[in-house]
């Protein structure tokens, strides 16, 4: 009987032990984890409070969604700068060609379906289409590689038949699959093909399909001019007055698929929750849609409707509107941020995603990597060599990174010295910096030749030109032919 109790006992003292034994562990991993997320939150608030100034930005809504907990967001600075109104949850932002998201989604709930295929030419479900169009697919469209001339250089005031009518005019830009060439007309069309199918409006099939019919917090309105209550105002900066101003765009409807979706931050969330779920799509219907496109090039990458994105090493799968949102999922790292925003000085959008990126998922913050507004910080103070290190290393951390959105901002820097305050020794500086930074883009070695035009100094003005043509060997926008003629002027003279 003793030795029964004493084993007993020795059970209980076991029992309770190993419950102490849990209960510590337990508060000692919520007592990490609260520590953790205190940690973010202090981080991510320090950056954004510096990112709002650095690159001067009205307003901002950001969240950021780890295993499908919102672990930060904020809303800062002001919906509307004439009313003083505050950002808040209520805030609508036009997230302009973050919507082709939602676009494509919808797309491939048809698919999902099997009411369409992504192989279907799109003369299957349009009528009346020019013969150079009818190689087009569905597939061509949604990863803009469909060669189809864009409605964006024609006049907005156009009816639908109009605007066809002048497109069928024109000539193909490439065989259909060949590369990729971002263009509005493929939404425009993925948006009739949908009506097409579905026999009702566009608007509708996303509402009942995407958001449960609930209109609260989400709306599509392509007119910057429509009063609509909690929207935010979007802005441009004009650097002359230095000031922002209102934006008067108005896409009409036509631009609902590409562009038009106005939306809460807190409804963005709520339609990522459902993406994760599987009750957007299925999961194999998702990887299909972030498969990549075979482009025939063999050069250019792009998923279905969605881009892709590396940080670090890391992929992520989205889009950006407008230079002002960004929809962004780090799919292996359970990770996903979403950042409205309503104007800007400079254009960040990009680079505040990747830095939060670089402070949040803890398989890039534990290597205390570079973020992209330290280079630029360094560039605006004239910094030069400083900045030179840290992009160097920047650039070694991250080599799949083409680093675009930093290479045109120190150019827009440098632009601002020369066009705003006049300062041409400031801006010479800096376009000589980009120069040296970025040894391959024809687009500095262009900007540098114009200050050396500017400054008379024909020889150098001449030499960079002839560098910035042969950087350009695809003659992007057309501009070898506008620096030819720089190179004939200074010659002539």
């Amino acid at each position: 009987m003793f030795k029964n109790l004493k084993s007993s006992s020795s059970a209980m003292v076991s029992g309770f032990t190993y419950l102490c034994l849990t209960c510590l562990l337990t508060s000692t991993a919520a007592a990490q984890t609260i520590n953790t997320s205190t940690k973010i939150k202090k981080e991510v608030d320090d950056y954004l409070s510096k990112a709002i100034v650095q690159y001067n930005i009205p307003g901002i809504a950001l969240a950021v969604i780890k295993d499908g907990n919102i672990i930060y967001e904020s809303y800062r600075g002001k919906a509307s700068l004439e009313n003083d109104t505050p950002v808040s949850k209520e805030t609508l932002f036009r997230v302009f060609s973050t919507t082709k998201l939602i676009t494509t989604v919808a797309l491939f709930q048809l698919v999902q379906a099997d009411r369409l295929s992504l192989e279907d030419p799109i003369s299957l479900y349009l009528n009346g289409l020019p013969n150079q169009w009818q190689n087009v697919r569905i597939k061509h469209l949604l990863a803009h590689s469909s060669g189809l001339p864009d409605f964006i250089r024609q006049p907005s005031s156009l009816s639908d038949k109009e605007l066809m009518s002048r497109l069928s005019q024109e000539k193909m830009d490439f065989v259909p699959g060949k590369q990729f060439r971002y263009n509005q007309t493929n939404y425009w069309l993925i948006a009739q093909i949908i009506e097409e199918i579905t026999g009702g409006s566009f608007q509708d099939y996303v509402f009942q399909h995407q958001f449960n019919d609930q209109k609260n917090g989400v709306l599509f309105s392509s007119n910057a001019s429509d009063s609509i209550p909690n929207r935010a105002t979007r802005y441009f900066y004009n650097g002359r007055n230095k000031a922002f101003e209102k934006d008067n765009n108005n896409n009409g409807k036509r631009g609902h698929p590409g562009n038009g979706l106005n939306i809460t931050l807190k409804r963005f969330i709520e339609w990522n929750r459902l993406l994760d779920k599987g009750e957007l799509l299925n999961y194999t219907v998702r990887a299909s849609m972030w498969a990549p496109f075979d482009f025939a090039n063999k050069e250019d990458q792009f998923l279905h409707g969605w881009g892709l994105y590396k940080v670090n090493g890391h992929d992520s799968y989205g889009f950006s509107g407008g230079n002002l949102s960004g929809f962004r999922k780090f799919v292996d790292q359970h990770t996903t941020i979403i950042f409205l925003s309503n104007g800007y000085q400079l254009p960040a959008y990009d680079i505040i995603i990747n830095d939060i990126a670089r402070l949040v998922i803890p398989e890039i913050s534990a290597r205390k990597v570079i973020l992209e507004s330290e280079i630029l910080s360094n560039v605006q103070k004239g910094q030069f060599e400083k900045a030179l290190t840290v992009y160097s290393k920047a650039k070694k951390e991250n080599p799949e990174s083409s680093f675009d959105n930093i290479k045109f901002n120190i150019n827009d820097i440098g632009n601002h010295h020369l066009y705003v305050e006049k300062d041409i020794k400031k801006a010479f500086q800096v376009f000589q910096f980009n120069v040296e930074a970025n040894r391959g883009w024809w687009i500095s070695a262009a900007s540098l030749a114009e200050m050396y035009e500017l400054q008379q100094d024909t020889a150098m003005a001449i030499s960079t030109y002839e560098k910035a043509i042969s950087l350009n060997d695809k003659n992007q926008w057309d501009y070898n032919e506008q620096m030819k003629q720089a190179i004939k002027k200074l010659t002539s003279n």
